[in-house]
């Protein structure tokens, strides 16, 4: 069963790719500081600008909106559940304790990110911008906990290790950038936000599914791990 939930992680990851494209080519127009803007710009558009029902250029987004949601919601359970299990990779006490503790917390990153999903920037911003905080601070953790789980099992690679090091660094950085790095209303502060997001979400996604063929590839190997 494990193996099964890294495989469909993987292809969840790659569907919720092509329904991203699809929400961008979908989006009319417009950025949070010039309307004017035709189609979506990756250095001036936010992801979550994907999901508004009503884009920043007063045009309606109907259709982009419930791809960016789906596409998100696909990204979150396929990844998610991935994340959750690789405990069962994990058969060192101590590691396992700290795989659960991250499982744990990848519950309520998940959680925040179908919120962020569901709660779209154009109605329901102050929520929206609120669970998109929970969720990136909370996810460092789960990084750190992975980090530490995976030095205390003697079998794992270290390049695992150091993977799951770069994603706590990686989202520790996105977070000081959210929390000190420049505003969307000052001058270069909005390329800052949209690019500093694209990087953070595409690391997180590609470490995770690098880790699923990490762990499959752990579990083809007979041994206590696989109990």
């Amino acid at each position: 069963m494990p193996r099964t939930i890294f495989t469909l992680g993987r292809r969840a990851a790659a569907v919720s790719g092509v329904l991203a494209v699809a929400a961008i080519f979908s989006y009319p127009g417009g950025t949070f500081r010039d309307h004017s803007t035709q189609g979506y710009s990756l250095t001036h558009n936010f992801l979550s600008d994907l999901g508004m029902t009503v884009a920043h250029d007063g045009k309606a987004n109907s259709l982009g909106a419930i791809l960016f949601v789906v596409s998100l919601s696909t990204l979150v359970l396929g990844l998610g559940g991935a994340l959750i299990g690789l405990i069962r990779v994990y058969s060192n006490e101590m590691a396992r304790r700290l795989a659960r503790g991250a499982a744990a917390v990848a519950l309520l990153v998940c959680a925040a990110f179908i919120g962020v999903a569901v709660t779209p920037e154009d109605r329901m911003l102050s929520l929206h911008i609120l669970l998109t905080r929970v969720a990136f601070r909370a996810f460092p953790l789960v990084g750190l906990l992975m980090t530490l789980a995976s030095h205390y099992e003697a079998w794992v690679p270290r390049r695992v290790g150091v993977a799951w090091a770069a994603l706590t660094v990686i989202l520790v950085a996105y977070v000081g950038i959210l929390d000190w790095g420049p505003r969307v209303s000052a001058p270069g502060g909005l390329v800052t936000q949209v690019v500093a997001q694209k990087i953070v979400a595409l690391s997180a996604a590609l470490i995770i599914v690098y880790q699923s063929y990490e762990a499959d590839r752990a579990l083809a190997v007979p041994g206590p791990r696989t109990a």
